[in-house]
């Protein structure tokens, strides 16, 4: 949150997202593959970023870390989104050089083996090199080296929808010849059954399928955290009982906490939190709707008719609906996550497009 960090990510304590990473993490050690599901504006990138800390993986890992890759995969990187038998696969080995070049004491014949492929592979341009190169030096790493490889894909949604269903039976056998050392994780807004509804990939698709996990908003200590920084950034001094109502009130939502803090900054708006209407007041305030804005407009449609009917309507929602926005952290125990959102649900400006 804070202008003075260098690195996104380094300003938060080991305790940070401790409720997701604790499971994500037990994935990692168990080489199971599984993915990672997030509204808009939940802090997914943030997260990323403070798990990619060597100090966070040695914390969790612990002996593990040192023969424990993770490897991010940003699907922004890629060049065109077609071809993908080429591009994805030396994307893959164009990943795992950076990894290497991040960790400390990487071998030195790893990484000038890698160098040297993705080189090849680039002139080149032919899809089965790409194949063949990433499958000879994942099983190399795996099998010689006894290192795990996690690859971690990145804003993978639209990628997931249209990567090709070879390309992700190719991605299964990888895995099935290096099973003990190597998984996927897929970093998603929305859930992988419904991006790929044909289910031609099955295969790969149940590697994962019953391993998710949400990122919901913060925990109230990680709240209490975040605003703790801006109030030192921002040089600002507020009372426990105030920073207290400040988190309630956001629900945990990082959009939400820094708009909080940026209305708290004047103190004439600080004082009316000693009213008893100031939370009626604050849900009127527009950067307060319009961070309920952002989040209702990075719903998929179905998700916006059940909180719409849940909401406005009978309060019946199907199950497997209530799971998906309780494992998003969406609702928690029938309610909105936050004051803000509830009062914008039930509002006349919720509309379903």
């Amino acid at each position: 949150m804070s202008d003075k960090k260098s690195n996104a990510g380094d300003e938060h304590q080991m305790s940070y997202r401790q409720e997701i990473l604790s499971n994500f993490f037990g994935f990692v050690k168990n080489t199971d593959s599984f993915y990672v599901i997030g509204a808009a504006s939940m802090g997914k990138t943030r997260l990323l970023d403070f798990l990619m800390r060597n100090d966070v993986q040695e914390h969790y890992l612990r002996d593990e870390s040192n023969k424990t890759w993770l490897i991010r995969v940003d699907l922004n990187r890629m060049p065109v989104l077609d071809n993908w038998g080429f591009y994805f696969f030396e994307l893959l080995l164009s990943s795992v050089v950076l990894c290497c070049i991040g960790r400390q004491n990487t071998n030195e014949e790893i990484m000038k083996e890698l160098v040297g492929l993705d080189s090849e592979l680039i002139k080149s341009r032919d899809v089965l090199s790409a194949l063949r190169y990433f499958e000879w030096e994942v099983g190399k790493i795996c099998q010689k080296y006894g290192i795990k490889l996690c690859f971690l894909f990145d804003e993978f949604d639209d990628a997931y929808r249209k990567i090709p269903p070879e390309v992700f039976a190719q991605l299964r056998a990888v895995r099935d010849a290096n099973k003990n050392h190597l998984l996927y994780v897929m970093f998603l807004r929305v859930p992988p059954k419904k991006l790929r509804t044909n289910n031609d990939n099955e295969s790969f698709y149940e590697l994962l399928s019953r391993n998710a996990i949400g990122i919901g908003p913060y925990g109230m200590t990680d709240t209490l955290n975040i605003i703790q920084h801006l109030e030192e950034d921002w040089d600002m001094k507020l009372t426990p009982e105030t920073k207290e109502k400040l988190g309630l009130a956001s629900g945990g939502h990082p959009g939400m906490i820094k708009a909080l803090m940026s209305l708290v900054r004047d103190p004439a708006v600080a004082n009316k939190l000693e009213n008893k209407d100031w939370l009626p007041w604050l849900c009127e305030q527009k950067i307060i709707l319009e961070e309920c804005e952002k989040i209702w407009l990075g719903l998929e449609k179905d998700e916006k008719i059940a909180l719409k009917t849940l909401f406005q309507g009978d309060k019946n929602m199907d199950s497997s609906m209530e799971d998906l926005l309780n494992l998003m952290g969406i609702i928690k125990g029938g309610r909105a996550f936050s004051p803000f959102f509830e009062y914008y649900l039930k509002s006349d400006v919720v509309k379903v497009s």
